[in-house]
């Protein structure tokens, strides 16, 4: 594998597959996951993911829109 952009290193996973979550790595390049679990060599830049939960592809949709809708059905921000 070409080195990496970003590495987290050392993160409690949930990949969303309902599997159980594990700990490991996360490497991405050009924008893009390109593996999970040990990731070999260096990547330009490193975070210590110890002590915190990653979850890769999670998109947060909570917002505060609830009124909205009453005047506005698609919730347009």
């Amino acid at each position: 594998m070409d080195q990496a952009d970003l590495i987290i290193r050392n993160a409690t996973i949930v990949d969303g597959t309902d599997a159980p979550s594990f700990n490991g790595d996360l490497a991405v390049t050009n924008g893009k996951i390109t593996q999970i679990g040990r990731v070999a060599g260096r990547g330009t830049k490193e975070i210590d993911g110890t002590g915190a939960i990653l979850a890769p592809g999670f998109i947060d949709i909570h917002t505060h829109f609830d009124p909205q809708l009453c005047w506005d059905g698609l919730a347009t921000p």
